[in-house]
């Protein structure tokens, strides 16, 4: 996937600290994921060290099964979620135990060794603490950059409970 030149624009002024966080929304299968991939590949191509989590979809059917979660700083992928138990339950979806740990420490690592936070995505449980809330709020107290994925209707939300200033949102 090729960039539009706004949006390499706005991850210049991410990498300057002009602004704090690019958000990118969308309705399921917008391309956010997409995006993500390919503003942490645009960084990577730059120079820049980029981590954190992006979360394909699983498709059965045409229909989203569940999801995985790979590492941007290693590659490596884990199993995150289905709708199939055992797992935690969270609206229609298991969460996997193994895989909320994966994610959570791929966004750690990220924080600590990576110029540019990628954390696909920020729902309705990482705004109730849950999912990848506690190893996001790690790296917003490093300071870090951000590339969050958020749905539309959660993204002021998201703001606000962030507390996130100087952000970018992007619609797809």
């Amino acid at each position: 996937m090729k960039l539009d030149p706004e949006w390499q624009g706005i991850l210049e002024e991410l990498l300057r600290g002009k602004v704090r966080a690019v958000i990118l929304t969308g309705g399921i299968g917008a391309g956010k994921t997409k995006t993500a991939a390919a503003m942490a590949a645009a960084l990577r191509t730059a120079g820049h060290r980029v981590g954190g989590v992006i979360s394909p979809r699983i498709l059965r059917d045409g229909i989203t099964y569940g999801y995985r979660v790979r590492d941007l700083l290693t590659g490596k992928e884990a199993p995150l979620c289905s709708l199939d138990p055992p797992g935690i339950r969270f609206r229609r979806f298991y969460f996997s135990p193994e895989g909320l740990r994966f994610a959570r420490e791929a966004i750690i690592r990220a924080g600590r060794q990576a110029r540019v936070t990628v954390v696909d995505e920020v729902g309705p449980w990482e705004l109730r603490g849950g999912g990848f809330a506690p190893a996001l709020e790690k790296v917003l107290e490093a300071g870090k950059p951000l590339i969050l994925t958020v749905r539309p209707h959660l993204v002021e939300k998201t703001l606000e409970g962030l507390g996130l200033r100087r952000t970018r949102v992007l619609r797809l």
